[in-house]
C-alpha cells in the first residue's frame, strides 16, 4: 500500500461518469481503494479496478500577458493547470474521471496513484496515436 494511506488530496472534478458537480473533491487512498468525497457524498473506487492513469498539463497565456511578461524567467504570464485521468471497470462499464489539480498535489496525487495501483501514468501530450483496424495477427 502507499505510504501516504491517510493522506486526503484535494482536487476538483473537470468531469466524467461520476455523479459529481464540478468543484472540489477529497480524494482519499485507504484500504486497497480510493474514495472520492463532495460535499458528503463518497464514492468508492477498489484500485485493482483501475485499467489506466493518464496525466498531462495545459498552459495558457493569462489575461493581461503583455504587463505580466515583463519578468520571462519567471514565467508570470502563463498558467499552467495540471489534469489526472483515471479510467477503471465497474459492473461490465467503463468509468473515466478528470481530475485537475494544484501544482502542489500534482505529483503527490499522481504518485500516491501510481503507487496504489502499480501502474504508470501515461502522459496524455506524448503518446503516439494507435488505431486498431480488428485485424488480428
Amino acid at each position: 500500500m502507499v505510504g501516504k494511506a491517510e493522506t486526503a488530496f484535494p482536487v476538483t472534478y473537470a468531469g466524467g461518469s461520476l455523479p459529481l458537480r464540478h468543484d472540489k473533491v477529497t480524494a482519499k487512498f485507504n484500504g486497497g481503494a480510493i474514495t472520492f468525497t463532495q460535499h458528503g457524498h463518497r464514492i468508492s473506487v477498489p484500485v485493482e479496478n483501475i485499467t489506466a492513469i493518464s496525466c498531462g498539463s495545459e498552459v495558457r497565456r493569462r489575461f493581461g500577458a503583455a504587463v505580466l511578461g515583463v519578468v520571462p524567467w519567471m514565467q508570470l504570464d502563463k498558467a499552467e493547470k495540471d489534469y489526472v485521468g483515471v479510467t477503471w471497470n465497474e459492473d461490465a462499464r467503463k468509468m473515466e474521471v478528470l481530475f485537475k489539480l494544484s501544482s502542489r498535489e500534482y505529483r503527490d496525487f499522481l504518485s500516491a496513484l501510481e503507487a496504489s495501483t502499480g501502474k504508470k501514468a501515461v502522459n496524455a501530450h506524448k503518446v503516439p496515436m494507435v488505431v486498431d483496424y480488428g485485424t488480428t495477427l
